[in-house]
């Protein structure tokens, strides 16, 4: 059976940033699982996939706006110390969730600290990126 929307996709993925560093790898762990146009997986690597069936392995190289997109200065914004709970660790680097409008989760890492305010970066962190794939599909139903 091929890849087509509405196929629930079984596969391996290994994932380099553009310094060719692993940043993630399911090939020594449970593969993932994902149903094919519903956008739970990138647009670029979700659009290679269409039409492949089980056995089918590759690389490819996705551009960041096929990725996870290209930075959004409106994700970048501050806070006071006092807005955060006394047990969040407040360092450069660390993450931080909140809560949307309509109540979806957001994470935020924290790119800056001055005494009055806490810079947050809400955009991924392999945003800007073009990032390559291999992959391998195990089970296509």
């Amino acid at each position: 059976m091929r890849i087509k929307k509405g196929s629930r996709v079984t596969f391996h993925y290994e994932l380099r940033d553009e310094s060719g560093e692993v940043v993630d790898s399911t090939y020594n762990g449970e593969p993932v699982i994902y149903i094919q146009g519903e956008g739970e997986i990138i647009e670029g690597l979700e659009a290679f996939l269409e039409g492949e069936e089980p056995g089918f392995s590759a690389k490819v190289t996705i551009p960041a706006e096929k990725a996870y997109g290209v930075t959004n200065d409106d994700l970048v914004v501050f806070a006071g110390p006092e807005n955060f709970e006394d047990d969040v660790a407040l360092e450069v680097g660390s993450t931080v969730e909140t809560e949307d409008p309509d109540g979806e989760t957001i994470i935020f890492r924290i790119i800056e600290i001055s005494e009055d305010k806490v810079y947050l970066d809400g955009n991924h962190p392999l945003a800007d990126q073009t990032l390559d794939y291999k992959v391998e599909v195990l089970e296509v139903h």
